[in-house]
C-alpha cells in the first residue's frame, strides 16, 4: 500500500495521475491497481493498492512503483512524501 497527502486543489491531478500509474502497473507487474482517498483537516489522504504481489517480487516492484510515480509528477504532489507500505498476508 502507498499513502500520500496532498492539497485538495490538485484532487484532479491526482486522480488522473494515480489511473495512469494504475495501468502502467498492472499491464507491467500483473497486479490490480486501486486508488482512493479521504478527507482529512486541509487535505486529501491518498491510499493505493497493488495486489496480489508475492513477497518475493515487492522490492523490484517497489523500485518500479516509485520510478513511475516520480515519472507521473506524483512525487511533487505529495505534501511530505509519498509512504509505501509492506505487509505479508496471513493465509
Amino acid at each position: 500500500m502507498v499513502w500520500f497527502r496532498a492539497a485538495r486543489a490538485d484532487d484532479d491531478d491526482c486522480r488522473e495521475r494515480l489511473a495512469e500509474l494504475g495501468r502502467r502497473l498492472a499491464s507491467a507487474h500483473h497486479v490490480e491497481a486501486r486508488a482512493g482517498w479521504r478527507d482529512e483537516a486541509g487535505y486529501r489522504t491518498w491510499l493505493e493498492t497493488y495486489e496480489p504481489l508475492a513477497a518475493t517480487r515487492c522490492d523490484d516492484f517497489v523500485a518500479a512503483l516509485q520510478a513511475e510515480a516520480s515519472a507521473l509528477g506524483l512525487d511533487a504532489l505529495a505534501l511530505n512524501g509519498r509512504h509505501v507500505e509492506a505487509f505479508d498476508w496471513i493465509d
